[in-house]
């Protein structure tokens, strides 16, 4: 019973960390919204200082969101990961227990042949295993990478992100969702 109350605790800490990183992700587009709205008002009143520093943070939100919206994809999918290797081990275990009680029947079954298999599948469930923790540590280091870099985003996507807004075109939406993927284009290698 220990296991089980131990593996609650473990889903219960993974939900509680995706729920964080989706209010975070939450807080982050409110944020950059209201930069939008505060560089609006400072490009409206003509002042210049203002009006940079609200595109600066626009640019840095941005690139935040990213990251974060990163960290919530790796975590999905760890989670994803250590439920299909627990599923694994259940099946394995399962499969232990039947090859002896089929053993015990048959009576003539080699079960040194089935040990064999047995080892031949956990060796195959280990070495995904060690892919996973690869995939794990290139994301980890691509997070490091793109952690150290937010100006993805030029000055003229921030100032047609501004213009939009000051049309009241509606555009707002369409603008922000094309600055995004032009920024996980840009940093993960791909042409936009």
């Amino acid at each position: 019973m220990s296991k089980e109350k131990k593996r609650i605790k473990e889903q219960m800490l993974v939900n509680q960390a995706i729920a964080s990183i989706k209010k975070q992700l939450n807080d982050l587009e409110n944020s950059r919204k209201k930069y939008i709205a505060a560089a609006v008002t400072a490009r409206e009143c003509g002042i210049a200082s203002q009006y940079n520093l609200a595109k600066n943070a626009i640019r840095i939100v941005t690139a935040q969101k990213t990251v974060v919206e990163q960290m919530l994809l790796n975590l999905q999918i760890s989670a994803q990961i250590k439920d299909v290797s627990e599923m694994t081990k259940s099946f394995a275990d399962g499969m232990k227990l039947l090859s002896g009680s089929i053993t015990e029947t048959a009576g003539g079954l080699n079960f040194e042949k089935v040990s064999k298999q047995m080892n031949k599948a956990m060796i195959s469930t280990q070495m995904k295993q060690a892919e996973s923790d690869e995939f794990l540590q290139a994301t980890e280091a691509g997070f490091a990478a793109f952690a150290q870099s937010a100006d993805g985003v030029c000055e003229d996507e921030i100032d047609r992100m501004i213009d939009g807004e000051l049309r009241g075109a509606g555009g707002l939406d369409d603008e922000l969702a094309e600055l995004e993927r032009k920024i996980k284009a840009n940093k993960l290698g791909g042409n936009v």
